[in-house]
């Protein structure tokens, strides 16, 4: 692999920010009804060679937009009248709702996920779900209801996952904001494959009843796992979050949710440890060259860089502590003869494999998961004395660029089965499947807010991103340094071919 910068060029005009189609749209200048139309042109032309949109409903797009256009601006929400698809894992009203599982192909739900009534109440029109893994549980976008989602960068690529079908429709045109997911990587991993952005909140400030997983008819409040904005800018990751934040419906009546301000306005105040030294976990040699070309051009900017500060953490400690997170979430709610089935999967399997520390996680009693809940309220103090000397921590997102489609094993009922099968190559050397889930997990164990920001390199020809991420509940610092870094260098690149 080798690292290129891309070369600097305005978008073309359907591929402007959201925040752009806004003014556009409070100024008259365009009607929602147009905007709407030309989103729907671009989809016709290209989404039969990347498939990131898999259901629509333009009869009821069509009557909001309609109705958006005949409503003042100054009486309308911030999004009003801005055309989206949102991820098929959240319940749209009225839309299938999947989440790529076929027993799941029926399922119209009558009632908005929390997050998308919080779009729609702010004027955004829904007309579409795009693809993703079945469960939300993978780094590619394929499942048996809708096939198979392309890069489009390249189409014999991976567009990342689970949000994989949000992260292609930003980058081909089909839509200016989307609504993703995220516990594995699942907004980050897009972004970065695809050459978007992406916001992984602070866990607990943007609610999510109505997403699946959990399976409909299910309550569970999962650990980890956050809903995120998606965009072609970082500044409508801030305007959405603006709009998404807000406490679950448990807390709604007795508490309210407030960002705090940015730690800093300006590049040069802020405190920025760099990682790609001393690594824990495995990058290719050549992503790591194409961040120090990036970081290169944030000296060049004023940015202060700090190569060689870290919280005190045992790293292979902490990925246990969230493996075991997740691999118990993995058993919430299945029944007992299907967990035995995974525990089983996991006692014939090797030591150190996936398999047997998901059997190992099912196993533990209660009282030996609180002691997990111990070690991630741990990390999570360990990371906020860290962010008392420094501001934000740059990293990598994967060890690899997008890579080829990769659907070894996934006739096994069990997609950790299949995910045993695969490998991931880095550095010209075969790993496991699932230790692309190493870099995603530093932010994710310890529920802290991390931002996918494209660096304007090429890997083999594929989109190179890095992930900010900063103190809990402070999401608005990654967030506006991701802004910063976007006004100085440049921002999204639009694949060719899709202009």
């Amino acid at each position: 692999m080798t690292a290129t910068q891309s070369p600097s060029a305005s978008s073309p005009p359907l591929f402007q920010s959201a925040s752009q189609w806004l003014a556009s749209l409070h100024s008259r200048r365009i009607g929602a009804v147009e905007l709407l139309d030309l989103h729907l042109a671009q989809l016709e032309r290209h989404n039969p060679g990347v498939n990131a949109v898999v259901a629509k409903d333009l009869d009821s797009a069509r009557a909001a937009a309609k109705a958006a256009d005949n409503t003042a601006p100054s009486a309308a929400g911030v999004l009003h009248g801005l055309p989206m698809t949102i991820k098929d894992a959240f319940e749209v009203a009225g839309m299938p709702t999947t989440c790529g599982f076929p027993f799941l192909a029926d399922h119209r739900p009558q009632k908005d996920a929390d997050a998308v009534a919080r779009l729609k109440s702010a004027g955004a029109i829904v007309y579409g779900k795009t693809n993703l893994p079945p469960g939300a549980f993978d780094w590619q976008s394929a499942n048996p209801v809708y096939g198979q989602t392309n890069n489009p960068w390249n189409l014999a690529r991976s567009p990342g996952g689970s949000s994989g079908g949000s992260a292609a429709a930003l980058a081909a045109g089909f839509t200016p904001l989307e609504l993703g997911s995220d516990i594995g990587g699942s907004i980050r991993v897009p972004a970065h494959f695809c050459g978007i952005y992406g916001h992984k909140p602070t866990h607990g400030i943007v609610p999510g009843a109505g997403h699946i997983p959990p399976l409909p008819g299910f309550h569970l409040n999962a650990e980890m796992g956050v809903c995120g904005p998606l965009a072609r800018s970082a500044h409508d990751l801030e305007l959405a979050m603006d709009v998404l934040v807000a406490p679950g419906r448990r807390e709604s009546p007795a508490s309210r949710i407030a960002m705090p301000p940015s730690r800093h306005e300006r590049l040069q105040d802020f405190r920025v440890a760099l990682w790609i030294d001393d690594l824990p976990y495995a990058v290719d040699a050549s992503c790591l060259t194409a961040i120090e070309s990036w970081a290169d051009d944030l000296r060049s900017i004023g940015l202060n860089i700090d190569r060689g500060a870290r919280p005190d953490i045992d790293w292979n400690a902490a990925y246990d502590t969230y493996i075991t997170t997740l691999m118990q979430l993995l058993g919430a709610g299945a029944p007992p003869e299907l967990v035995q089935q995974m525990i089983d999967a996991g006692s014939v399997s090797e030591p150190t494999s996936y398999l047997a520390r998901r059997a190992r996680a099912l196993k533990m009693r209660h009282c030996e998961y609180l002691s997990v809940v111990d070690q991630r309220e741990r990390l999570y103090h360990r990371w906020q004395e860290f962010f008392g000397r420094c501001d934000v921590l740059i990293c990598p997102i994967f060890p690899v660029v997008a890579y080829p489609h990769d659907h070894r094993g996934a006739e096994a009922p069990d997609p950790l089965i299949a995910y045993e099968a695969r490998r991931m190559m880095v550095n010209d050397q075969a790993r496991p499947y699932f230790d692309g889930l190493q870099w995603p997990a530093v932010a994710t164990v310890a529920d802290l807010p991390a931002t996918a920001v494209p660096t304007g390199r090429r890997v083999d020809g594929m989109p190179m991103g890095v992930q900010l991420f900063g103190p809990a509940f402070e999401d608005r610092t990654s967030l506006r340094l991701a802004q910063l870094i976007e006004d100085a260098l440049g921002s999204f690149t639009v694949p060719p071919g899709f202009a």
